[in-house]
């Protein structure tokens, strides 16, 4: 399964040390979820950062009026973590559960901090992957201030349509910021 890892971390680092590598590849070690399990629960510190070998997970969290919001959905290749934790060491509302069956490559922060620090390709790697992460927040929440609902669902389908297919609709009208009602209008809308 470290495959996976080993192949995404060749592909965005140039020339990355084998020992570097390998490394990266002993930190982390396989977990298998179920789908609906939670990889971090909500309102606790988070004490892993995950690589999604197979499998599709959410970020959310929750409003004060107890509603649930999406917040970002990771498929296979990406890291994911609760970023609030990893710094800060505090509790947060951040969830992360498993919408399917997930093979994820798990290292604890107890690990990764330390070798973020002195294991280039692990920095690069890393750095990479959350400036591309960053990159799509920014494009979601400039959509957010500037689209309506009907745009952000029309970027969902042009950047990732099998999410759709794949998810009960008020995941995905949460993600979008839009009631699940309001989701079948736009998509009735042709």
């Amino acid at each position: 399964m470290s495959k996976e890892l080993e192949n995404r971390i060749r592909e965005m680092v140039e020339k990355p040390k084998m020992n570097e590598i390998e490394e990266i590849l002993n930190a982390f070690h396989l977990k298998r979820f179920n789908k609906g399990m939670l990889f971090k629960e909500p309102f606790t510190i988070s004490k892993e950062i995950g690589f999604l070998s197979r499998g599709t997970v959410r970020m959310f969290m929750y409003k004060k009026n107890g509603d649930e919001v999406t917040l970002r959905i990771f498929q296979k290749n990406q890291l994911f973590v609760d970023l609030f934790s990893l710094e800060n060491s505090e509790r947060t509302p951040i969830g992360i559960e498993c919408l399917e069956e997930c093979e994820i490559k798990v290292a604890s922060f107890e690990i990764f901090k330390p070798l973020l620090e002195t294991n280039l390709t692990l920095n690069v790697f890393f750095r990479k992957q959350m400036s591309k992460q960053i990159l799509e927040i920014g494009e979601f929440y400039f959509a957010f201030i500037t689209g309506t609902g009907k745009e952000r669902y029309k970027m969902i389908l042009e950047k990732n349509p099998n999410l759709l297919k794949k998810f009960p609709l008020r995941i995905i009208a949460s993600l979008i910021g839009v009631t699940p009602t309001q989701l079948s209008r736009i998509r009735n809308i042709k």
